[in-house]
């Protein structure tokens, strides 16, 4: 009965030596990474194709690293676009390329500009063109979702 009480005993004081030394799991705010860019995420919106009637769906991941992921879809197909991201004050500008797609699209460069709205988290004012000497071109507008 006694050897039970000590294991008891010593159970309950590792239960609780392990609660008290345990690292939060919450950071502080002085603790946030200050690197890290408020446009970085995955944005989701709709996006025209000039000369087309109606909007199809649209997306971006913007990566840390400069990188940006585009994906849409044309023709019920998926299609993705790799390639680079700049943020100059509120102006963003991307360039990709479709690795992902219908056979007639792969190897397509676009570029890509927008507004950065910060306060409403949005890429507004939004405008794609295929890279010459491709003429393909709209506009487009994303909301920030995470």
């Amino acid at each position: 009965m006694k050897r039970k009480s000590i294991e008891l005993i010593a159970a309950g004081l590792t239960l609780i030596s392990l609660i008290l030394i345990q690292p939060g799991c919450q950071k502080d705010s002085d603790d946030q990474d200050s690197s890290s860019s408020p446009i970085e995420g995955l944005w989701i919106g709709l996006y025209t194709v000039d000369g087309q009637l109606g909007q199809r769906y649209y997306s971006f991941v913007i990566k840390p690293d400069g990188t940006v992921i585009n994906d849409t879809k044309a023709e019920n197909q998926q299609h993705l676009n790799i390639g680079t991201w700049t943020l100059t004050g509120d102006s963003f500008e991307c360039t990709a390329t479709c690795v992902y797609g219908l056979p007639i699209n792969m190897g397509i460069t676009e570029t890509h500009t927008a507004t950065f709205d910060k306060a409403n988290g949005t890429l507004i004012n939004g405008i794609w063109k295929n890279v010459p000497p491709l003429n393909g071109s709209g506009t487009f507008t994303l909301t920030k979702v995470k």
